[in-house]
């Protein structure tokens, strides 16, 4: 990513905190929303090895990161899993690389959906801390195209500092397409 969008997506990021201030002064500071990690999970155990290093570089290059492997823990005859046979690649994402992530998830990948309507703002789990999303196919990330050899999907969480209402006000504010209520 160019070094304009980092310093776009930081300062939007900051400007949206600085707007949450200005709406909720009664509120302590460090109990603002303010978002923690992205963690970014991709099931690969059905891939053969060839198409999970195709789809570790793909990863690497969406999120900036190298992907953590994750191994099998115990092995499974039935679904002819190996202990140690690699299940699954991790991607977490922390400060600027995670606010170039999200602004190109939000302005780049998710417009190239087609019929798309939005996320449920029921996404959120029971303390209202971890916002899941599933992506059904990474192919809306410009970083993979429309490579029909290798087609995935995703699991992200957006992970907030805090338990609070206001972090779906955060991601409303930073122009999240949630569903609306019509």
């Amino acid at each position: 990513m160019s070094s304009s969008l980092k310093l776009t997506s930081t300062k939007a990021y900051q400007e949206v905190i600085e707007s949450l201030q200005k709406d909720n002064k009664k509120i302590n500071p460090f109990a603002l929303a303010q978002i923690d990690k992205i963690s970014i999970n991709v099931g690969v155990g059905r891939y053969d090895a060839k198409q999970q290093a195709d789809i570790a570089d793909y990863l690497s290059k969406i999120t900036g990161n190298n992907p953590k492997q994750v191994p099998s823990k115990v092995s499974i005859a039935g679904f002819k899993l190996r202990k140690g046979q690699i299940v699954g690649l991790v991607s977490t994402l922390r400060g600027t690389k995670m606010k170039d992530f999200l602004t190109q998830l939000i302005y780049i990948a998710l417009p190239r959906t087609r019929d798309f309507r939005g996320f449920s703002d029921a996404s959120f789990d029971a303390n209202g801390k971890v916002y899941s999303i599933g992506i059904p196919n990474a192919s809306i990330f410009p970083a993979v195209g429309f490579d029909p050899s290798v087609q995935f999907g995703m699991q992200i969480n957006i992970v907030f500092k805090t338990n609070s209402d206001l972090n779906k006000e955060l991601l409303t504010k930073l122009n999240f397409p949630f569903k609306r209520d019509i």
